[in-house]
């Protein structure tokens, strides 16, 4: 496959990693911008590596051929470092050293496509949304993906809570849409591939549109009292509780929230060059 569209590019932005333990997730590949450079990486929820600094870490990928076609897969595990947002259940590596292990086994590149600082909406972008907008989760749910091709599940749902506005907590959005064990680490985004509609009722016909909303991270449950909390959504398929049922909600971190990660690639390239 080559990819064309913009879904079809999306295929290739998600990767299925699946920890020591056997637990699996959902990461995405980013592009940092520093000055001139650019610097990829993999970015998915700290929960997902077990809250492990250096997790070792199955990673399954495309290989891309010399006629750039995406025809065979490749799995690598390796230990990596991760780097940890501040507060916000998000973590980090540079993606640099998995890709230049694979051409050392392999002979060939990974083929991705990386999300682009520029799809992280500006306040202003997220006001001019509607409080409902349709919605789209990449990802790997309760482990399952297409393993003869090594695509991801698509699944759609709505915001449900204004994309400019906080949850409850900053940085924290909600979204209606089932969040099932293996989703942790699932890029959200509006995705029109052929034309909308904005709040205003004007309609764009044919035009593209995608923006990054956020990062799925949890998702609250209820037990058989009506009590709900909320848990990071599980990497394994396992009872949460006897009497816990999920909600067909998710909490997500707003993709705004992954710039604190440039002050960390920054001290980094420092490092580097002072040595």
């Amino acid at each position: 496959m080559k990819p064309i569209s913009l879904a079809e590019r999306l295929m290739f932005n998600t990767v299925r990693i699946e920890a020591h333990d056997g637990s699996s997730g959902t990461g995405f590949f980013f592009n940092f911008k520093q000055g001139e450079l650019t610097i990829p990486v993999l970015i998915t929820n700290k929960h997902v590596v077990n809250y492990n600094r250096t997790e070792t870490v199955k990673f399954l990928l495309h290989l891309r051929e010399e006629d750039g076609e995406i025809k065979e897969n490749y799995a690598l595990t390796l230990q990596t470092e991760w780097f940890f947002h501040s507060e916000k259940d998000l973590c980090f590596t540079f993606i640099n050293p998995i890709f230049e292990e694979v051409k050392r086994r392999t002979g060939k590149e990974v083929f991705y496509i990386a999300n682009e600082e520029s799809l992280i909406p500006s306040l202003e972008k997220l006001m001019e949304l509607s409080a409902l907008e349709e919605i789209v989760m990449i990802g790997y749910p309760i482990g399952l993906w297409d393993s003869k091709n090594n695509y991801p599940i698509f699944r759609k749902g709505y915001t449900a809570s204004h994309p400019a506005y906080d949850f409850n907590e900053k940085g924290i959005a909600l979204a209606d849409i089932s969040a099932f064990p293996g989703s942790s680490g699932s890029p959200i985004y509006i995705l029109n591939d052929n034309g909308y509609s904005d709040k205003k009722g004007t309609t764009y016909v044919g035009a593209k549109r995608l923006i990054f909303l956020g990062i799925l991270y949890a998702g609250p449950t209820m037990n058989a009292s009506g009590e709900v909390s909320v848990i990071d959504i599980p990497t394994q398929q396992k009872v949460v509780s006897r009497t816990s049922v999920m909600t067909n909600l998710g909490y997500y971190v707003k993709s705004v929230e992954l710039l604190e990660f440039k002050t960390i690639i920054q001290e980094k390239l420092n490092l580097q060059n002072n040595t």
